[in-house]
């Protein structure tokens, strides 16, 4: 290995250095970028100040109308004018629909239960026809009883009624209830909305869900669940309505309904058939007279095209409702005698409650109902009266627009 002393390396380059004295120290290269004095950066403040463009600033382009009694008053009276032809209008709509109500609740002990027919007290029913207005006849009902039903709403009730003119496409037949609070906050509440989508939902899904559940109605005794569950469904209005109505004149004749069409399309999206096993479920407690053995394969119920209870399963929001269960829409009803025969179930006398049919054809405003119509009105003899006011007040103690004199410091006092 090389002997070799790191002391000695430092006289060899000084004396390197001695032996060329004109060699000078090369100077080093001086950056412009020295001179120059560092950019001071600004402290960033928080401002709650808005941006500065128009909008934040408030300097966008504005009209300010000067109000004046010539152009307040032609507005009043454009909108009173108005408003009343669109009230006359909707009144004028309104007065062509033809309807009539039938109440029929206490069918079981009024009405003859001998074979013949009897005239209904006036408190059960109401007719309009706007070409018939004097028009009174009474309906007739009797009541056939079903021996082999112990129940205390039975048997059937067949009504009798006559329409003086035609009534037109498309006919609607509902059911009509008064007297039953169906806006209570409980029983809205009380429904599962899994098992309405066809969830196979489990007892803790339907009865401890916060908010919406079945309770008090999710299970039976034995620990099977009710399908559909909740109070809503468990209380289902089920007297029976027929297929057709009986013309007395001609039977041929008769006029036929279907039960197809009475509720909102989209709610086949929401209601479906369920995926639970008919061994572990059971009907609500008072569906029991219809599915007296339970549920089967051929009689379980497929929500998604059972109409009536896609109805029933909205709750009316006053104690007052009605409920379509029938319709035609390609037909005429024909002026005559028809008959109709209703099979009683749903009983109301606990609640001191009335039931009844209620047929019209509608209109493209709906039902007969003359509140909006007179809405309009009012409001626009309110809007006339208003502006006849300002034109009083205007022409008797007004004062001349833009009078100098009115302003402070010209008034004398």
């Amino acid at each position: 290995m090389v002997d070799f002393d790191l002391n000695k390396i430092g006289i060899t380059f000084r004396k390197k250095d001695k032996e060329n004295p004109f060699v000078t120290p090369e100077e080093e290269e001086l950056d412009a970028s020295e001179f120059e004095e560092d950019e001071i950066i600004p402290k960033k403040t928080k401002s709650r100040r808005p941006r500065e463009d128009a909008f934040t600033q408030q300097r966008l382009a504005s009209i300010n109308p000067v109000l004046t009694p010539k152009t307040v008053l032609p507005v009043y009276l454009l909108i009173g004018i108005v408003f009343v032809i669109v009230g006359g209008c909707l009144l004028a709509i309104n007065s062509r629909v033809d309807q009539f109500t039938i109440f029929y609740q206490d069918c079981m002990t009024a009405a003859p239960s001998d074979g013949t027919f009897s005239d209904m007290p006036e408190s059960h029913y109401e007719f309009y026809f706007h070409k018939n207005k004097t028009f009174d006849v009474a309906p007739q009902w009797r009541f056939v009883d079903d021996t082999s039903d112990d129940s205390t709403e039975r048997g059937t009730c067949e009504i009798k009624f006559t329409i003086p003119t035609d009534i037109k496409k498309t006919v609607y037949i509902n059911y009509m209830l008064e007297n039953f609070a169906a806006n209570h906050r409980r029983y809205v509440l009380s429904f599962s909305e899994d098992q309405i989508r066809g969830k196979k939902a489990s007892y803790s899904d339907v009865h401890e869900a916060a908010g919406i559940n079945c309770k008090p109605l999710s299970r039976n005794s034995e620990g099977k669940l009710y399908y559909p569950c909740g109070l809503i469904a468990n209380s289902m209005f089920n007297d029976s309505f027929p297929m057709e109505l009986i013309n007395l004149s001609d039977t041929s004749q008769n006029y036929s309904l279907t039960n197809k069409g009475i509720n909102w399309a989209s709610d086949k999206k929401r209601y479906k058939k369920t995926n639970y096993p008919i061994a572990d479920i059971v009907p609500p407690p008072f569906w029991e007279k219809q599915f007296p053995n339970g549920y089967n394969e051929s009689n379980l119920p497929n929500i998604q095209e059972w109409e009536e209870f896609q109805n029933w399963m909205r709750p009316g929001a006053f104690h007052k409702i009605t409920k379509l269960i029938r319709r035609n829409e390609n037909d005429t009803l024909a002026a005559g005698e028809y008959q109709i025969n209703i099979g009683l179930h749903w009983p109301v006398t606990q609640f001191n409650g009335k039931k009844g049919i209620y047929v019209t054809h509608g209109s493209t405003l709906g039902g007969r109902n003359s509140f909006l119509g007179v809405v309009y009105l009012i409001g626009g003899c309110i809007s006339v009266a208003m502006g006849l006011v300002l034109l009083g007040a205007w022409l008797f103690s007004g004062r001349k627009v833009a009078d100098p004199s009115a302003l402070s410091w010209n008034r004398t006092h």
